[in-house]
């Protein structure tokens, strides 16, 4: 299949983007895309987006929030994991997770 780009009319090429945020806060992995070798304007097809589409709806669907308050707990600072959480995790007490600040409003939780 072959596609222009929309702005500077040169045949795109198929390519495979390592990470794409195709929808905010969901980033996909893996993503076939056309890219525009002059301008680098990215291209999808229908069939692209509706994968695109289907991959966002099954990550965003296991994608849920809550707020807690810090606490303390002797000199370290502490914060309660929902019941929800634990059971989607398979968290238990004792069990080892690592923690990765990601920059200084972000903080990810690996389940060792």
């Amino acid at each position: 299949m072959k596609l222009k780009c929309l702005k500077c009319k040169e045949h795109a090429r198929k390519i495979v983007l390592p990470t794409y945020e195709y929808v905010k806060g969901v980033t996909l992995q893996n993503v076939a895309a056309f890219e525009c070798p002059k301008c680098r304007e990215l291209v999808f097809t229908e069939k692209q987006v509706g994968d695109m589409e289907k991959r966002a709806d099954a990550i965003k669907a296991h994608l849920f929030a809550f707020v807690r308050k810090i606490t303390v707990s002797g000199r370290s600072l502490v914060i309660n994991i929902p019941e929800d959480v634990v059971r989607h995790m398979r968290l238990s007490k004792g069990k080892k997770t690592k923690l990765f600040p990601i920059d200084d409003k972000r903080l990810l939780l690996e389940v060792a």
